[in-house]
């Protein structure tokens, strides 16, 4: 346990330290066999070359893969909610016990992604992606298949072992292909995938369960597996900069430094929390996921038992945030690169250009992690504004119309926060950016869990406009906190840490 520091002050002097060499021989980038080019001449030189080798089509499709296998979790967690009651019945056991099913898959997606993303980070994305899809499809046979609780539970903690690995490994193959300021747009269609499933899984789920068979469920769920499989092994390239640095002429910039299995050590990620930035980005990143991921178990109820929806009427009904979802993903990842180019020009016209050694270009200036967060009031807003007015519109039986335009702020708020967020954290950590999302999405998994836990039992007691209004100042609270990082976190970063970022 005390190890654990050192070995990450150990990472981050190895990835500073270690000397960025280029594609021909052993001499660093932008630099001469005689040593004699400026330290200009050699960022120019670096600037010149390829972030990364891949085409523009290419990289298009590296981005559909990462979303549509990350979409698989969620899928399968919220596919199988509609069909629990059925579950429970057909194996003549109990709510509570039944209920294990849902529990054991969100622990196991909040543990298994810090193990994943240390393992891509030593062998690379590409095999795992492929091991993961194999045992994920393994794990959803196994569902189909099995005849008592017992295997039911075992085959969903193997499901949500291999689905668990794009939660990670995703962020940091977007990282790998595009800059900074490219990046917002793709993080915007790969968080596609694990905001729609909450979505589209009881729409699907529904209708499966209700017409066909929860089997069957689980056995659309092996195609799509199977399907993501395959295009891992034929389709997805290796995109990890340190291996592909070896094989192409690509810029020597977020490059890890090689580990040993003993260096990968999950505890470390997990203890990022140690830092006063990431304390509060988790914060806000649990406490936003912690209301949407309730709000969407409360849905379901409040269709059926509110508004007298039917089983798969109330699944239409999910397609309002789904397609705030959408919305948010794609129009924050827009907002979220152009903010970086503007802080990046305006950087630029600030700098010191009295010499030609220290004037500034594009490829000299780095623009700080903390101007991401400049979306994150948007976002947040819109998704204080859903919750608050949902929940009191719920309780007092109004407009179902009104609902669903709340659900929909709901999404898109979502979607912007979600994105600002996660973008700071790959930007603070540039050489771990699978790793650091894997913490993240332990953290938020670990008080997703208790929330939802809690949440029949807060709305047994205060009802519906009281639990919205708690999850609305629970996250309040934590949009404070980051909006301290927004204005201080600068300073924040270079007294305590992370000193990775500029």
């Amino acid at each position: 346990m005390a190890e654990a520091p050192d070995v990450a002050r150990r990472e981050s002097e190895v990835a500073n330290k270690s000397p960025r060499t280029s594609a021909v021989g052993n001499v660093p980038a932008g630099q001469r066999p005689d040593g004699t080019r400026s330290v200009a001449e050699a960022s120019s030189a670096n600037a010149e070359l390829p972030y990364s080798p891949f085409s523009t089509r290419v990289k298009v499709t590296i981005v559909l893969i990462t979303a549509l296998t990350a979409l698989v979790g969620p899928l399968s967690a919220y596919m199988y909610y509609p069909s629990i009651q059925v579950v429970r019945d057909e194996f003549h056991t109990t709510q509570s016990a039944v209920t294990w099913t849902i529990t054991v898959f969100v622990i196991a997606m909040a543990i298994f992604p810090l193990i994943w993303s240390n393992l891509a980070d030593k062998y690379g994305r590409k095999p795992i992606y492929v091991v993961s899809m194999l045992v994920y499809t393994c794990g959803s046979i196994g569902c189909a298949l099995s005849r008592n609780l017992a295997a039911l539970i075992v085959s969903r903690i193997i499901q949500a072992a291999g689905s668990s690995a794009v939660q990670s490994s995703g962020a940091g193959t977007i990282s790998d292909i595009y800059p900074r300021e490219q990046r917002g747009t793709a993080m915007g269609i790969y968080f596609l995938g694990p905001l729609l499933g909450p979505c589209l899984g009881p729409l699907i789920g529904g209708y499966v369960g209700q017409d066909v068979s929860w089997r069957w469920v689980f056995w659309i769920l092996t195609i799509w597996g199977g399907v993501m499989t395959l295009l891992a092994v034929f389709v997805l390239p290796e995109t990890h900069r340190r291996i592909v640095s070896k094989k192409y002429r690509i810029q020597q910039i977020n490059i890890p430094p090689e580990l040993s299995l003993k260096d990968n050590n999950p505890l470390v990620d997990i203890l990022t929390i140690r830092y006063p930035t990431i304390a509060l980005t988790f914060f806000l990143l649990s406490m936003v996921f912690g209301a949407f991921y309730t709000n969407t178990t409360g849905e379901a109820l409040a269709y059926q038992n509110m508004y007298g929806l039917s089983q798969g009427t109330s699944g239409l009904c999910f397609l309002a945030s789904g397609i705030g979802c959408v919305a948010g993903a794609l129009i924050g990842g827009r907002v979220i690169d152009l903010l970086l180019k503007r802080s990046k020009r305006v950087m630029i016209e600030n700098a010191n250009q009295d010499s030609e050694e220290e004037k500034a270009d594009l490829a000299k200036v780095k623009v700080p992690p903390e101007a991401r967060l400049g979306v994150v009031w948007i976002g947040t807003t819109l998704f204080l504004i859903g919750i608050i007015t949902c929940g009191w519109l719920i309780d007092k039986h109004l407009s179902l119309a009104g609902v669903l335009v709340m659900q929909f702020c709901i999404g898109a708020g979502m979607a912007f926060t979600a994105q600002g967020l996660t973008g700071y954290l790959i930007d603070a950590f540039p050489n771990r950016a699978a790793r650091i999302t894997g913490a993240q999405n332990f953290w938020r998994s670990v008080w997703g869990t208790a929330i939802v836990q809690l949440f029949p039992t807060i709305l047994a007691n205060i009802g519906w406009g009281w639990t919205y209004t708690v999850m609305f100042f629970l996250t309040l609270l934590s949009f404070v906190g980051i909006m301290l990082v927004a204005l201080k976190g600068r300073e924040l970063r270079a007294k305590y840490g992370p000193f990775d970022a500029p």
